[in-house]
């Protein structure tokens, strides 16, 4: 509705608030599954002013390259993380010439509970979220709210590039799935932080770190990363049956997908982590005064990704990569919504074009399957997608330079 009109399946409608909402039908049934009904933009990034409306099932944003599709997918991550999944500092997502940028949404909980979200962001004010009307706190307060799994072509790098990216990928997913892990990330953060700080200024120094000081923060960065670790442990050994069932649904194949995760080989017990960490961080002692930093822990452990026992990162192909990628994602749902109970939002941006079409028939089998609840994905064309659905139940908006034009809706 725009404006107070109506807009039917295959009419545009334009105005200067760029807001479009689609019509309802009433002989589908709506599926429990945590959902978004409604996200409103304004300063942000290609959107002045955009409101826009979403269904159930697969919701298909289009229009050309700059349009805004994008923009629509980081707005509902803000409003599920406190951050885009693409900007590194808020002010790259501020619209140039705005003061101010915010986004709220409207979702619904697997039970049926009303959830309201707002972000605002000034530069000078910094960025505030508001959850049922009421200020969190904290920013991270947020994460796990709202459950979301983002798949863009730049996951790729989880799988070709270096330990960083994996390290993102599953603090990431954790965070939302135990809000245990994401205090013991954030306490792991502090004490690394000042660690680093006190090794840094004995290097400037020229001088040894006082030892009794140290000491005190090496055993609380030892605490807190053994929580990690363990967690990370346990994580690696239920998310591989995940990973496999995934990537079975997806390549006709019988390679056999695995991560591994293993900083102290044969260690499992929180007693074991903490003593191997700490002669870890013993043996390391002399390279971090000359460095000024720490070198061993959490923050450097690599997550390893192999088929059939080689790293795909260093032998696999470029299908490989993407099946992968796919499949990491997919099983990252799967998780998620095991250890939330929620299902969530199933983010993808662009992931079709790149793909072959069988790959893209089985993607879009699982999105339209009851399995999945609600995703939101964009493309370039619609016959990218269209082309390749096995059923009508698709909404489908048009997005011109930052607004929605058109909607269509199947029945």
């Amino acid at each position: 509705m725009m404006n107070g009109q109506r807009v039917a399946p295959g009419r545009s409608s334009r105005g200067r608030s760029g807001a479009t909402k689609l019509r309802t039908n009433p002989g589908r049934q709506r599926i429990p599954f945590m959902r978004i009904e409604s996200l409103k933009l304004a300063g942000f990034r290609a959107h002045t002013r955009t409101d826009v409306t979403f269904r159930d099932g697969l919701n298909l944003l289009i229009g050309p390259n700059g349009a805004g599709k994008t923009n629509l997918l980081e707005a509902i991550h803000v409003l599920c993380l406190s951050r885009s999944f693409l900007a590194s500092n808020d002010r790259y997502v501020l619209q140039r010439g705005s003061v101010f940028y915010e986004v709220e949404g409207h979702f619904v909980s697997t039970a049926g509970k009303p959830v309201r979200v707002r972000v605002a962001y000034k530069p000078d004010e910094g960025k505030k979220v508001f959850l049922n009307g009421a200020p969190l706190e904290r920013l991270t307060d947020l994460v796990g709210r709202i459950p979301v799994v983002v798949f863009a072509p730049d996951d790729q790098r989880i799988t070709s590039e270096g330990p960083d990216e994996r390290r993102r990928f599953l603090d990431t997913l954790l965070c939302q799935a135990s809000p245990t892990y994401l205090e013991s990330l954030m306490a792991y953060r502090r004490a690394l932080k000042q660690r680093n700080e006190m090794l840094t200024m004995a290097r400037k120094r020229r001088q040894p770190v006082e030892p009794v000081l140290l000491s005190s923060w090496t055993e609380e960065l030892i605490r807190h990363g053994v929580q990690l670790i363990v967690s990370r442990i346990r994580f690696v050994k239920a998310f591989n049956v995940h990973l496999a069932a995934a990537y079975a649904r997806i390549a006709d194949v019988a390679e056999r997908p695995t991560i591994e995760y293993e900083p102290f080989p044969g260690v499992s017990t929180d007693e074991d982590v903490a003593n191997a960490f700490r002669a870890s961080l013993e043996q390391s002692a002399r390279s971090e005064q000359l460095r000024g930093v720490t070198q061993t822990g959490p923050h450097r452990d690599e997550l390893s990704m192999l088929l059939d026992g080689h790293l795909v990162r260093r032998y696999g192909s470029q299908g490989q990569h993407r099946t992968f990628g796919m499949a990491l994602k997919l099983a990252q749902y799967d998780y998620m919504h095991e250890a939330t109970d929620e299902h969530p939002l199933l983010l993808l941006d662009d992931v079709f074009d790149n793909l072959d079409p069988g790959r893209i028939r089985a993607f879009l089998k699982i999105l339209e399957s009851d399995t999945v609840g609600q995703s939101i994905t964009t493309a370039a064309r619609r016959e990218i997608v269209h082309a390749h659905l096995e059923t009508d139940h698709c909404t489908t908006l048009t997005v011109a330079p930052g607004a929605i034009v058109e909607a269509e809706t199947s029945p």
